[in-house]
């Protein structure tokens, strides 16, 4: 269809970035199919439009998306022009390299368009021209774990250096990104603002939660008494493919420059030269020990209390234990260790509350999971959460906005009986077929008592691990090759680390005793790993790191 003419609004997607930061991805495959659809009756009138970027994708007052500024363009013939125009941030590299402007230019900055609508910022934008030429023509750029399986594949088309190799735009709108997710048939002007709100029937995914597609089938018999409800079906598609720690990931590693993608087999000779220029004369520059150091940087930024307090009134308490904080207490923490380390300082009596059993299921509803304590949640796809407490006297509902609801279970309103049902089957599903992740016989018994039930911030799964982040600070990773995982959380002192071995064993470590006497190389990989996520969780956060 034609895009172009006269702009009933003078919104453009930059205008939208601004506000939203980033987009979900149904939102992302709602522009992205109509700006497929603009380019492709652009090239059939044999025109290269060779500026397109995100000032030029303007919104009608009913959010329909049309192409403009078409002062670049140019008619295609048998020489390709080879003068080299467009905005920075979207020029594609033969471009650059002065080999000329043709059809697949204008993929490539498809390509930059559909990434900075995910992360909020262009592939290859840095602070001055040089350097951003020098990405674009190195093909130098990272793809964020929280982005999805298919969008990710999608972008490595469409900026693939090679202008050959990028995708025809009949094979984009057929791309799996399309085919396997929900592709809003329309979307309210207040999407310009704020997360749109989708019904349970069409939930999308957002870029925290991306779209994992089953990879077994099996049928999982529920009780008789449950055989007629309407969420039956649904609840029987739950796979084993998504239990916890069981079925590594079998999909391709197509994402070859992220950080994340580093393997963990045998024990890093270095940590990454990203996380050191801050922390590397801490101790050199301290007066006191390393430990009074990174009590002192605790302390400011993880609430105290008196000490009379009850531990009960404390583990409610919002902590300021942001990823940007985790990842510079890490960062001095492996900075200052000493190496060649063989064993790990003494365990802790404690585990931290951490994320016990998951299921995966955001290719219809979310993302379930169980807490140590046994309290459950959902992460729905449409942003909302739901979590009920370790005795199920009491139900929190949290909305796309951050307000909570807090309900006795007993008595919920209407509105949220739907929602209720699908966490109670996803706890169903969980109790009778997924094994605990670890032991939490020692957890602190506070926990069960908190005022407000911790739930997923965010999560992430990359071919290698999940990643999962607490609404009260709390980092945890599960590795899928050996079944290992890491856990990092705040406490009101100071900060612990949980190693669970592969027989599913407990280590509690404090986060200054790894930094004083350092730990064996199995832990410390893991926590370079951990460093490399926190980094891209703050860096999407907005903090400096």
């Amino acid at each position: 269809m034609p895009h172009g003419g006269v702009m009933s609004s003078e919104v453009s997607l930059v205008h939208v970035l601004k506000h939203r930061r980033t987009l979900t991805e149904p939102e992302v495959r709602y522009y992205m199919r109509q700006l497929a659809e603009g380019v492709a009756y652009v090239h059939q009138q044999q025109v290269i439009h060779r500026d397109l970027k995100l000032g030029n994708m303007f919104l009608t007052e009913d959010m329909v998306m049309k192409i403009g500024d078409f002062g670049l363009a140019t008619r295609v013939d048998d020489n390709r022009n080879v003068t080299i125009c467009g905005t920075p941030n979207y020029i594609a590299p033969e471009v650059l390299n002065k080999l000329g402007h043709s059809y697949e230019a204008d993929i490539w900055a498809m390509g930059c368009i559909m990434y900075a609508l995910l992360v909020g910022q262009p592939p290859f934008e840095t602070e001055t021209l040089k350097e951003t030429y020098s990405r674009i023509t190195t093909n130098k750029y990272v793809i964020p774990p929280l982005i999805s399986d298919a969008a990710r594949h999608l972008i490595r088309r469409f900026l693939h250096p090679d202008p050959n190799a990028r995708p025809r735009l009949d094979q984009v709108v057929n791309h799996e990104f399309f085919t396997t997710g929900v592709v809003p048939r329309s979307l309210p002007s207040s999407a310009c603002t704020q997360v749109p709100k989708f019904g349970l029937e069409i939930i999308g995914k957002s870029v925290s939660m991306p779209e994992q597609q089953m990879q077994q089938q099996q049928q999982t018999m529920l009780p008789q008494s449950q055989s007629q409800h309407p969420l039956n079906q649904d609840i029987k598609k739950i796979t084993t493919s998504v239990s916890t720690l069981r079925i590594p990931n079998p999909k391709p590693q197509l994402d070859k420059i992220s950080i994340l993608d580093g393997g963990l087999g045998s024990p890093p000779t270095s940590r990454p030269t990203t996380a050191t220029s801050k922390e590397e004369n801490r101790k050199k520059d301290s007066g006191g020990t390393l430990s009074s150091c990174l009590r002192q940087k605790l302390s400011s930024v993880i609430c105290t209390t008196d000490n009379k307090a009850s531990a009960g009134n404390l583990v409610g308490k919002k902590r300021d234990i942001t990823s940007g904080t985790l990842y510079n207490l890490l960062a001095a923490c492996l900075d200052n260790m000493p190496d060649d380390i063989s064993s790990n300082p003494p365990v802790q009596s404690y585990t931290p509350l951490f994320i016990s059993k998951w299921i995966d299921y955001s290719n219809k509803y979310g993302f379930g999971y169980q807490l140590s304590d046994h309290s459950v949640g959902v992460f729905f796809n449409d942003l909302t959460r739901i979590s009920i407490s370790t005795d199920k006297s009491r139900v929190e509902f949290t909305d796309s906005a951050g307000r909570l609801t807090v309900q006795q279970a007993g008595a919920l309103p209407a509105w949220l009986q739907e929602r209720y049902q699908l966490l109670r089957y996803f706890a169903t599903y969980m109790e009778e077929n997924l094994t605990e992740a670890g032991d939490a016989r020692s957890a602190r018994a506070a926990t069960s008592r908190a005022s407000v039930i911790p739930h997923v911030r965010r999560w992430d799964r990359t071919p290698k691990s999940i990643i999962m982040q607490l609404s009260n600070g709390t980092f945890q990773i599960n590795f899928f090759k050996d079944h290992t995982k890491i856990v990092i959380a705040g406490d009101r002192t100071d900060v612990s680390v949980m190693f669970i071995s592969s027989d599913r064993q407990s280590f509690t470590y404090r986060l200054t005793q790894i930094a004083e006497l350092g730990c064996d190389a199995m832990v410390r990989e893991r926590l370079v790993y951990a460093l490399s996520c926190l980094r891209q969780y703050a860096e999407l956060d907005g903090e400096e790191v």
